[in-house]
């Protein structure tokens, strides 16, 4: 398998992977908001109005693109563990087609455009509609989408666990005050000292396109961070209660919401990570899990259920729905699917299913540019050296031993359920349950 080389800057870092495997060339600008550096609504916000569809006009913005030949640009915002990652993706048609080297170079000159163009202006100049605009969606996305009821109940979860040292209504107020006191220009500014990935994947020479990535960005990065300092914003894991806590919050649901959070202690990269990897897909990963099987397949009291791994803040997640008369029965089966494996109780023939499940979906995986570019980021977030092919290698050697044993390392920190509040009699909005 090809691996990236690498090349930095200050924070610049440049990553290219010259081959001929694709027809296309793929380009992946990452911005990253290190350790809440810049507050996480703004920062949304900010990266928001300059990788909009219409950021640059949206005529424009196309006729740019279609003189490319490229598709419509692709944007994600990711939380990372206590790091936003903002994401911008083109992808620009080679192989047979003339002109590859100019029109790369014209998509990383949009890039860079897109993101210190204001600054060159030396002023975030987006109108009071479209700030607006975001503010909307700010409100209504602070954290999580309100509306993805298993992103709720994991973000109460997490935030039990002291992951959130501000409560999301804090964040949006930050937000507004942030936009009244005119402040968005300061913290435009910081965005552009934060540490900026470049990842291109294509039929090119990789010295080449090293010297044409570093003359476009530095020249600009140069004058944004001319003489800025800043001050960090972040914050450290508060204090956590005793583990083992049951959480209900009462919410205007029409089935329970479950969420039931464990502490791993196991880290990406560590000697450990295959075997825990292992144990995330015997347990509730895969439509072949034991929990798709038990609790969806055998029992019927859920409709769905799966598990989760955060890599980055040492947790897997197990997320669920259920009626209120199910609730019980279903919190007792994920225990006891749990305890099964921490007490070795594991089929061979379903460990070397797994194992082989896990070496495809990783492989089919690794053949997409997306996917290549997503676990090489991993990596750096994460600051460790393992490669996926040393990953697969060690998924292979994998004992069930090794799987109880993680299994059996891990703690059941909160179990948080939204609970229906039509159902609910009792005036409280939230009980605790030892």
């Amino acid at each position: 398998m090809q691996s990236f080389i690498t090349e930095q800057y200050n924070r610049l870092s440049v990553h290219v992977m010259p081959t001929s495997q694709y027809a296309n060339c793929y380009l992946h600008l990452g911005i990253v908001n290190e350790q809440g550096r810049i507050p996480s609504a703004v920062f949304a916000v900010i990266m928001r109005l300059l990788f909009r569809q219409d950021s640059l006009g949206k005529r424009k913005l196309q006729q740019q693109l279609w003189s490319m030949y490229a598709d419509e640009l692709g944007y994600e915002l990711e939380q990372k563990g206590e790091a936003q990652l903002a994401s911008i993706r083109l992808r620009i048609p080679a192989g047979l087609l003339p002109g590859t080297d100019a029109r790369t170079l014209d998509a990383l000159k949009l890039l860079a455009d897109m993101l210190f163009g204001s600054s060159l202006k030396d002023v975030f100049d987006f109108d009071e509609a479209q700030i607006q605009e975001e503010l909307v969606w700010a409100e209504h996305h602070a954290g999580y989408d309100v509306s993805n009821w298993d992103k709720v109940v994991r973000g109460r979860s997490l935030e039990w666990l002291g992951y959130a040292g501000r409560s999301r209504d804090a964040d949006f107020e930050q937000l507004q005050h942030c936009v009244r006191d005119g402040e968005l220009q300061h913290w435009y500014r910081e965005v552009l000292c934060s540490p900026l990935h470049i990842h291109v994947i294509g039929d090119f020479q990789s010295d080449v396109m090293i010297a044409q990535v570093m003359e476009t960005f530095v020249p600009l990065l140069v004058t944004a961070e001319g003489g800025l300092t800043s001050s960090v914003i972040g914050h450290q894991p508060t204090e956590r209660l005793e583990e083992g806590e049951m959480m209900l919050e009462l919410m205007d649901v029409q089935q329970c919401k479950i969420n039931v959070a464990f502490t791993t202690r196991v880290t990406y990269g560590s000697s450990d990570y295959p075997a825990l990897f292992l144990f995330h897909s015997l347990f509730g990963a895969t439509p072949a899990s034991r929990l798709q099987s038990e609790l969806r397949e055998r029992k019927q009291w859920v409709y769905q259920i799966y598990s989760t791994l955060d890599d980055y803040r040492g947790t897997l997640h197990v997320t669920t729905g259920t009626s209120s008369g199910y609730v019980t029965e279903v919190l007792e089966a994920i225990d006891a699917e749990w305890l099964r494996i921490c007490s070795g109780d594991i089929q061979e023939v379903e460990l070397n299913r797994a194992i082989q499940n896990v070496m495809h979906y990783v492989q089919v995986g690794y053949d997409l540019p997306e996917q290549v570019v997503n676990l090489h980021i991993d990596r750096l977030l994460n600051r460790v050296q393992m490669t996926t092919p040393q990953f697969l290698e060690a998924i292979s050697c994998v004992t069930s031993e090794q799987v109880a044993e993680v299994a059996s390392g891990m703690k059941k920190a909160v179990t948080w359920i939204l609970y229906p509040e039509s159902e609910y009699s009792a005036p409280v909005q939230e009980v605790t349950h030892e």
